[in-house]
C-alpha cells in the first residue's frame, strides 16, 4: 500500500487542479457574459451654413444613432463592437455624396457602418488592442477622431498602451487604414508613438513621433514636444513645438497659451502657428481633430497655402445656472508675408440633463484679404441610454 500513496496523491492533486481549472473557466466565462453591456447614443443636429458666394445656404438636419456592445473580461481578454447610422432628415445641403452641389457643404454623409470593432488584452497596466479603433492623443491636435461630425474618424490598427510605470503613459500604434468622416477608407501606413510623464502638477511633459506614408509613397514625419501644467489654483499653461519633414520641405509648429481664472470665468490667451518653408509648404495635421482649432467655422482646417497660418486667439469659459458658456475670438494671418486672413468670433452654450444634452453653437468668420464671410449655426440634442 505504501507504493500506492504517491499515485493516489498525484491523482488527487490532478483532480483538484482540473476541478479548479474547470471552476476558473466557468467563472471567467460567466463574468465575460454577465459583464457584457450595451448602450445607445443619439445625436440630432440642425446645421446652417451661409457663405458670401454663389452657393445656396445649407440647412442640414441629421440624426446619428450609435449602438455600442462591450463584452466582459475573461483571462484579460475583452472586446467591443460599435455601429453607427447617420440619417438625413432633410437634404438641403452638400454632404459631398448626395448630389446637392448647389448648396454649401455639411460633411455628414448618410451612412451605416461599423465605427469600432476590436479585441484587446489587458494585464498589469498594459493593453494590446487589435482592430478598428478610436485613437485620441493629447489635445487631438495631431491625432484625433473629429467626434464633432456625425461620422467619426477611426483607425484599423494594432495599438499598445501602458501605465505600468508610475506617472507615465506610453502609447504605440501601427495602422494601415484610416476611416475618415466621409466614410472613406484611406490606405496609409501610419506609425504613432506618444510618451507622457507627469513630473508634477506644474509639468506634464509629452514627446511624440507620428509618421504617415500614403499609398502613392509620399511621407510625412512629425516630431514634437508638449508641456502642460497648473501653476496655481488660478493659472495654467500649454506649450508645444513640433517639426515636420516630407520629401522636400521642413516646417515648424508651435502653440503657446496661458489661462487665468477670474472669478467664475476662465480666460485664455494663445498663439498657434502652422509654419512655412519659405512659402513652399505649410505644417499639416491630416490626422487631427482640426475643427477644435483655428475657429469653429472650419475656414482654416489647415493653412490655405504654402505661406503658413498664424492664429492669435482669446477665449472665455464660464458656467451660469448649469449652462456652459464659451466665447472665443481669432485673428488670422499668414506666416511668410503677414497677409490678413480674417477674424472669427465663436459662441457656445451647452447644458446637460443626466442622459440628455442641448447645445447652441455659432461661428462667424469675417474675411480679410482673402476668403469669404461665413456664418455657421448648430443646434444639437443628445441622448444616451
Amino acid at each position: 500500500m505504501k507504493t500506492l500513496k504517491p499515485v493516489l496523491c498525484t491523482l488527487a492533486l490532478g483532480s483538484m487542479s482540473a476541478f479548479a481549472s474547470a471552476n476558473t473557466l466557468q467563472s471567467e466565462s460567466q463574468s465575460f457574459l454577465e459583464d457584457t453591456s450595451w448602450s445607445f447614443d443619439f445625436r440630432y443636429r440642425t446645421e446652417s451654413v451661409d457663405k458670401d458666394n454663389n452657393l445656396d445656404t445649407a440647412l442640414a438636419n441629421t440624426l446619428k444613432s450609435r449602438l455600442t456592445i462591450k463584452t466582459g473580461t475573461a483571462y484579460g481578454f475583452s472586446g467591443l463592437v460599435e455601429g453607427d447610422n447617420t440619417l438625413h432628415i432633410t437634404d438641403d445641403f452638400n454632404s459631398t455624396e448626395n448630389n446637392q452641389a448647389e448648396y454649401q457643404k455639411v460633411v455628414d454623409p448618410e451612412t451605416t457602418q461599423i465605427n469600432q470593432a476590436y479585441v484587446q488584452y489587458s494585464n498589469a497596466g498594459n493593453t494590446i488592442k487589435l482592430g478598428n479603433q478610436r485613437i485620441l492623443l493629447d489635445n487631438q491636435r495631431h491625432v484625433g477622431g473629429v467626434g464633432f461630425r456625425q461620422d467619426e474618424a477611426t483607425f484599423d490598427a494594432v495599438s499598445i498602451s501602458s501605465t505600468y510605470f508610475d506617472n507615465t503613459k506610453l502609447f504605440f500604434a501601427v495602422a494601415n487604414n484610416r476611416n475618415t468622416i466621409k466614410n472613406e477608407n484611406t490606405e496609409e501606413d501610419i506609425i504613432l508613438l506618444n510618451a507622457q510623464h507627469n513630473y508634477s502638477d506644474s509639468l506634464k511633459a509629452t514627446a511624440f513621433y507620428y509618421s504617415i506614408e500614403t499609398e502613392s509613397g509620399s511621407n510625412l514625419d512629425t516630431f514634437g514636444l508638449r508641456s502642460t501644467g497648473v501653476l496655481s489654483n488660478k493659472a495654467s499653461y500649454e506649450a508645444e513645438i513640433a517639426t515636420q519633414d516630407d520629401e522636400t520641405n521642413t516646417t515648424l509648429y508651435y502653440h503657446l497659451a496661458g489661462s487665468y481664472k477670474l472669478g467664475a470665468i476662465k480666460a485664455t490667451l494663445g498663439l498657434e502657428t502652422l509654419g512655412s518653408d519659405d512659402g513652399d509648404a505649410s505644417f499639416k495635421t491630416p490626422l487631427g481633430t482640426n475643427h477644435k482649432f483655428f475657429g469653429w467655422s472650419d475656414t482654416y482646417l489647415g493653412a490655405p497655402d504654402g505661406n503658413g497660418l498664424q492664429d492669435i486667439y482669446v477665449s472665455a469659459v464660464s458656467k451660469l445656472a448649469g449652462v456652459k458658456l464659451v466665447g472665443q475670438f481669432h485673428s488670422f494671418s499668414s506666416v511668410e508675408d503677414s497677409t490678413d486672413l480674417g477674424t472669427e468670433f465663436g459662441f457656445l452654450a451647452a447644458k446637460k440633463f443626466k442622459n440628455y444634452g442641448l447645445s447652441f453653437k455659432l461661428a462667424q468668420f469675417f474675411a480679410g484679404d482673402t476668403g469669404v464671410d461665413t456664418t455657421k449655426l448648430w443646434l444639437t440634442a443628445t441622448a444616451k441610454f
